[in-house]
């Protein structure tokens, strides 16, 4: 399961030392962060975010069940990001499929409503996963 945001803020500038634990001109932690906040004050427990070499990862843990984020910006557009959320599940969590759909549904609209309330943040859109 994956769902995908795209949408345009000025309000996630790429902070100095974050180029030294991502690719060149790639950032996303300012927008991690804010996730992991907003997230947090809705039930959801955000772990620190994580340089990958592609943007930021957050491990969330919800409902008794584990997901990770990633959250980057778009090469090219000046104020452009995306942001995605997938599953973590292991074996049990193949076995509960529904349970696990039910789980990431609910996260997915606590996500999107973050989202959509920040006063910076354009332009919002679902990308095809």
């Amino acid at each position: 399961m994956e769902r995908v945001w795209a949408f345009s803020s000025s309000a996630f500038p790429l902070e100095p030392e974050e180029a030294e634990k991502v690719n060149p001109g790639l950032g996303g932690r300012a927008l991690c962060r804010y996730l992991a906040g907003a997230l947090a004050a809705r039930g959801v427990a955000p772990g620190a975010p994580t340089p990958e070499d592609w943007g930021w990862r957050l491990e969330l843990a919800f409902e008794g069940r584990r997901f990770w984020m990633g959250c980057g910006v778009v090469t090219g557009e000046p104020e452009g990001f995306v942001a995605f959320l997938k599953t973590r599940r292991g074996l049990r969590g193949l076995l509960a499929g529904a349970v696990w759909r039910a789980s990431f549904e609910r996260l997915a609209a606590l996500v999107e409503q973050v989202l959509r309330e920040h006063s910076d943040i354009r332009d919002l859109e679902e990308e095809p996963a």
